[in-house]
């Protein structure tokens, strides 16, 4: 099974990225267990679990408060809003839903990383 370059190169964004924020996580799990201060992980741990729900709101208010592709019509939309104002959120969505579609690199390797932690604390510790 052959993949294009661009899914070769999104598949690598991924794993790095996976790499990246799992080897930061252990580097803070190493260093509260090196000293001894509980501290430092609770403090890490805190701020992945943070950064996941941060960057799961974001991806669902970028993605039109949805978590499918569906595309919106102006029907979709609440009846309060003027066409002018229903025309331009349409017009924003699609540039919305690229960012929405970027911050899943980010968002994708944390998920899996707070997973296997919690795998690891639950089932090897």
């Amino acid at each position: 099974m052959r993949f294009p370059k661009e899914q070769l190169k999104k598949l690598g964004i991924l794993i790095l990225n996976f790499v990246l924020l799992y080897g930061l996580l252990r580097l803070i799990i190493a260093l509260a267990e090196r000293t001894g201060m509980l501290w430092i992980y609770y403090a890490g741990t805190i701020l992945y679990g943070a950064a996941v729900v941060g960057l799961f709101i974001a991806f669902f208010v970028l993605n039109g408060f949805t978590l499918n592709r569906v595309e919106f019509l102006p029907e979709d939309l609440p009846d309060r809003w003027s066409e002018e104002r229903k025309a331009e959120y349409l017009a924003r969505l699609p540039g919305n839903r690229a960012k929405a579609k970027r911050l899943l690199y980010v968002l994708l390797p944390l998920v899996i990383t707070m997973l296997i932690s919690y795998i690891e604390l639950s089932f090897f510790k």
